[in-house]
């Protein structure tokens, strides 16, 4: 008989009682954990056993699977269940520290249990203990996520090289705190995590606010599939060393890296799926050897180059520059997606824009949402919303519009003469309108009543 029914409540089990009785875990905690189904289909016990017995019910495998799918902190806590868990948890598989799972205990007020502040040695503390007391074998995922500075880099190198000597596979290491990017820790000296003997068991990999500089006998990762450098300082170089030793690569971030001025990769990327760019304040170029899947890119408007658009199907694009979205979808990027399926875009919507007519048209596009911040001279109107129904035209099979708008100038009210003649499409089945203002919806109001929608919302 399957253990996962039984592994799936005792984890829900556990994670409920820590949580709504943070004081008495141990009793409480074994007293329903004695109310559960035994494993392997044996009968349920009518007189009270001791921990030992009633635990002894569980395979060790099992046990290995519940514990870790616990938080470090509460896998500890249920040592006190067993003599025979006490040694389990030493082989967690999923070590994740950061000031949730290394808190300090609770203290009792008048009004409810509340946690006290984590300091930075208290921090570094536990997590030695917690590395101490492991057997260092069998990890695959470890997280570091907590405040921490360059003045701590001696230990930040002590845990990644943990994690390497265990061949951990998946390594995260977070050290943004309230003020991003105020210290950057080097992980470039002190690990092994860039050597040449490693490389062969990582396979996602996610740095924050750190300092970077690969070594010159860097031989990649020949297996690693998910790569997220965010806040980081690393030059152009090194990201383009980095991506062309990393030939599995499937998933792909670059966020918040002041120092980046390119994203420029020839070699091919065959597997690469989905990339994520995100506020690079000097970026100016992506160029990549690649066909994504799913592509989100928030910043100034850049060239975007992909040897091939064909699998494109969902992209999310925010443009901090003033541009029509309008003009956009229409001109540039979105054009070159023969299959697109799902676009949201955010636009600062400044003047008018003059539509050319033209065969185009957006066969697969689904899905559409819209983000428009109008901008104009007091008693003017540079802008009109109503221009884009001239994408129920270009787009006659989609099935959902969400428009929200956002409006930093004076408007006016509609006019009959002002209403455009585009009718809603018949293929149309959700219509969200949204904002701090809406000018006027009456002109949508009667073309509502000529279709079938499923949805309208305003």
């Amino acid at each position: 008989m399957s253990h996962e029914p039984c592994i799936a409540a005792a984890v829900s089990l556990f994670s409920r009682v820590i949580e709504t009785h943070p004081g008495t875990f141990p009793a409480t905690v074994f007293a329903l954990v004695r109310s559960l189904p035994p494993c392997r289909g044996r009968a349920t016990p009518e007189r009270d056993y001791t921990n030992d017995v009633f635990v002894g019910l569980f395979a060790r495998k099992s046990i290995h699977q519940i514990l870790s799918r616990l938080p470090i902190n509460d896998a500890i806590r249920t040592s006190v269940l067993s003599r025979k868990w006490k040694y389990v948890r030493c082989s967690h598989t999923n070590l994740t520290l950061n000031k949730g799972t290394m808190r300090k205990p609770y203290v009792k007020t008048l009004i409810q249990y509340r946690w006290r502040w984590l300091r930075d040695y208290e921090f570094i503390t536990r997590v030695d203990a917690v590395l101490r007391q492991h057997n260092g074998m069998g990890v695959q995922r470890m997280e570091i996520k907590f405040r921490l500075h360059s003045k701590h880099a001696d230990h930040i190198d002590r845990w990644v090289n943990f994690a390497i000597a265990s061949k951990t596979k998946e390594i995260v290491v977070d050290l943004s705190g309230q003020d991003k990017g105020s210290f950057f820790t080097d992980l470039s000296d002190g690990t092994r995590l860039f050597s040449p003997n490693y490389g062969s068991y990582l396979r996602c990999l996610e740095h924050t606010t750190v300092s970077l500089q690969l070594p010159a006998d860097f031989k990649g990762f020949v297996n690693l599939k998910s790569l997220s450098l965010v806040d980081m300082s690393i030059t152009d170089e090194d990201v383009q060393c980095m991506l062309s030793k990393c030939n599995l690569l499937e998933f792909l971030e670059i966020s918040y890296c002041r120092t980046v001025t390119s994203i420029r990769m020839l070699y091919p990327l065959d597997r690469l799926k989905h990339l994520v760019v995100d506020i690079c304040p000097i970026l100016d170029e992506i160029e990549l050897n690649c066909s994504p899947t799913t592509l989100k890119y928030n910043g100034d408007m850049v060239p975007l180059k992909f040897a091939s658009t064909s699998r494109l199907t969902n992209i999310s694009i925010l443009l901090f520059t003033g541009q029509s979205a309008l003009s956009y979808i229409v001109t540039g990027f979105p054009t070159t997606l023969s299959r697109l399926e799902t676009l949201t875009l955010l636009c600062k919507e400044r003047e008018r824009t003059i539509v050319p007519e033209g065969p185009f048209k957006f066969t697969y596009l689904r899905n559409l949402r819209l983000e428009l911040v109008f901008s104009g001279h007091e008693n003017m109107r540079n802008t009109d919303v109503l221009d884009y129904a001239y994408l129920l035209k270009i787009a006659p099979f989609m099935k959902t519009l969400e428009l929200s708008m956002w409006m930093n100038c004076r408007h006016q009210p509609y006019h009959e003469e002002d209403e455009p003649v585009t009718p809603l499409s018949e293929k149309l089945k959700e219509l969200n309108l949204g904002g701090t203002q809406i000018w006027n919806c009456t002109a949508l109001d009667r073309r509502q009543k000529a279709v079938a929608l499923d949805a309208y919302n305003y």
